[in-house]
């Protein structure tokens, strides 16, 4: 009886033995795990509240070049811009297209189009603005693109960018609606050094300008 009664006193120590040894295991790995879902959880607020805040800038960044394209003054601060865009521009849709209309006491006075092409370095974004019977163009202002700065990325500038003010776009078929100067009908400068990024923006807005003109005015005029 003493015999068995030591061999189950030697099992159940070892039994405590074991399941202590497993808590002292286990004690560390729960502690990792809390650890980690808690980083991971504050990593997940972090990333919504970037990616909402991320949304919002590119929102407002948006709002600002329709209205420098329109050649409307925005002010400084985001509010400015906001309460600019309400002020001035209604959005509206044609197909899959969001286009954007400027209004001066409740009467249309242009329309304005976001369109993208290939630069030379990568994809170019900008806002095309007209006037409301679209035989000039308004202005223009780049969103995204990819080119060089100090190069091709100075299609940013105020400059570049104000010279195609006012441009009319009532042109033979045979003629693009934007040439470089000094050629023949020339009406825009192209960027010292930025040839190849010049041409393509160039491009990029006559073939946008044409689809615009041809394709897309008419239903916009209808509606």
């Amino acid at each position: 009886m003493f015999q068995l009664w030591m061999r189950v006193s030697s099992i159940l120590r070892k039994e405590v033995f074991r399941m202590a040894k497993n808590k002292k295991v286990l004690y560390p790995v729960v502690f990792m795990i809390g650890i980690t879902i808690v980083f991971t959880s504050v990593l997940a607020l972090i990333n919504e509240v970037s990616a909402e805040r991320i949304l919002q800038q590119s929102r407002l960044k948006e709002q600002s070049k329709v209205l420098y394209a329109f050649n409307i003054d925005y002010g400084e601060t985001g509010e400015d811009i906001i309460r600019q865009y309400n002020q001035f521009i209604e959005e509206r849709q044609i197909g899959n297209q969001i286009y954007y209309v400027r209004k001066s006491n409740n009467e249309v006075t242009g329309y304005a189009f976001k369109i993208e092409g290939a630069g030379l370095w990568g994809g170019i974004e900008a806002i095309l603005a007209f006037t409301q019977d679209f035989n000039k163009l308004t202005g223009v202002a780049f969103l995204n693109h990819s080119e060089t700065p100090g190069l091709g990325g100075r299609i940013d500038e105020e400059w570049f960018q104000e010279q195609f003010r006012d441009i009319s776009l009532d042109v033979n078929d045979t003629e693009p609606y934007l040439i470089f100067r000094p050629s023949s009908g020339g009406n825009v400068d192209t960027i010292s050094g930025a040839t190849s990024t010049s041409k393509a923006v160039l491009n990029i807005f006559n073939q946008n300008i044409e689809v615009i003109l041809t394709e897309i005015k008419g239903g916009v005029l209808n509606e």
